[in-house]
């Protein structure tokens, strides 16, 4: 009938994309498919106080140089922004200059702002980056003893590290405190970057092994960690066709053969799992790299908000056949540019917990109350396995 004219509307009347959200992507592009349809101009403005797409404002931010949020709403925006612009210029500064998420607070969201993923019964999740999923005797039982002191419920995450459920807010500061003394660093799980690259144990250990997984895999996620994205990223090494570290389920995989590392792109599991698509074959770890840089760049450049690769290159002009001529032929002419915009990413890296517990200011702010330093007596659980869990709801 014509009466629903905007996500917001179907998504009102009909309660889609309340539950998990799971449904929200589909649901917007039925809705904008079905208003072009019907002659209906669809916008792809991020929201209602800039009138440009996230690339236009990337563009804009790179070219003007701006640096804070004030300064873009104020020269290129209206009004005071909202919940959806804040987050996503957050993320273009990040990638762009690779400030910490807690230089600009107020434009974070919850998970950015404290550094750490919010649970259901208003605590945290804290875990620390694993590399690969090498980790030595010592550091685990510097997790082990962390999470007794803290009494946090304990997990080994799909991504081969261990996460620490059950923190309150107060608290996150001194764990991570213990945590950076012993050497570990922010696996930002919390954040739209990289969370892992996973590996199998590859030709060190294993006799199917073509070459020596782990060590390549600790060396792309110790290159790109950090490194903010318009969604999250995931990577994989595997040391065979056997494919054990799921290379192919990521964003970008790579496994090894006789001839060389397979660089695959644009995977991943979730709702909507896809396996990855092969970009380049029978490639030498140094021109691995330079590929993986140049392809995250140019998505970092050019993805929608909260877009993974796989469902930026389904609606990608010229799919898998131009995202090749772009990285691999270097059709574009921009190469050189991507792989130096990326270097400058990698050697500007800080770990934003380590930056925070060094700070007695950033320090202050994790606290339940701005007004007072009290714990949040509403916080509970209860026994399950030996750990524990929130208490259910009622």
């Amino acid at each position: 009938s014509g009466a629903c004219d905007s996500v917001k509307t179907v998504c009102t009347l009909t309660k889609a994309t309340t539950g998990c959200g799971g449904c929200k992507p589909l649901v917007v592009d039925l809705v904008n498919e079905t208003l072009k349809t019907l002659g209906r101009k669809v916008s792809d403005h991020i929201c209602e106080h800039f009138a440009y797409n996230r690339r236009e404002l990337y563009d804009i931010i790179t070219v003007k140089e701006i640096k804070t949020f004030d300064e873009a709403i104020k020269s290129h925006g209206k009004g005071s922004g909202c919940e959806i612009c804040k987050p996503v210029l957050a993320s273009i500064f990040a990638s762009l200059y690779n400030e910490i998420a807690t230089e600009q607070e107020t434009i974070q969201d919850t998970n950015d702002r404290f550094l750490a993923n919010i649970q259901r019964n208003g605590t945290y999740s804290v875990v620390p980056r694993v590399p690969a999923g090498e980790i030595t005797p010592d550091k685990l039982m510097v997790i082990g003893q962390v999470a007794k002191k803290y009494d946090l419920y304990t997990k080994i995450t799909g991504g081969q590290r261990i996460d620490l459920f059950g923190a309150r807010i107060e608290q996150l500061p001194l764990i991570w405190e213990e945590l950076i003394n012993a050497g570990f660093e922010s696996g930002h799980a919390y954040g739209k970057a990289l969370r892992t690259v996973k590996s199998c144990v590859g030709s060190t250990w294993c006799r199917f092994g073509m070459d020596e997984s782990v060590s390549f895999a600790i060396e792309i996620e110790n290159r790109y960690k950090g490194i903010r994205s318009p969604h999250k990223l995931k990577g994989g090494v595997s040391g065979c066709i056997r494919e054990c570290a799921e290379a192919r389920g990521k964003d970008f995989g790579i496994i090894a053969t006789e001839k060389g590392w397979n660089l695959y792109v644009c995977g991943n599991g979730g709702a909507t799992p896809k396996h990855a698509v092969l970009l380049a074959e029978n490639l030498d770890n140094k021109t691995t790299i330079a590929l993986i840089d140049r392809f995250l760049m140019f998505y970092i450049k050019t993805a929608p908000p909260l877009t993974r690769t796989a469902a930026w290159l389904d609606k990608l002009d010229g799919g898998i056949e131009y995202l090749k001529q772009v990285v691999v032929h270097d059709s574009l002419g921009i190469a050189a540019s991507l792989e130096a915009e990326m270097h400058r990413l990698v050697e500007t890296y800080k770990c934003e917990w380590k930056e925070v517990v060094q700070n007695s200011t950033l320090r202050q702010r994790f606290r339940p109350f701005v007004n007072v330093n009290e714990r949040d007596e509403t916080i509970s659980f209860v026994p399950m396995r030996d750990q524990k869990m929130p208490s259910p709801w009622v």
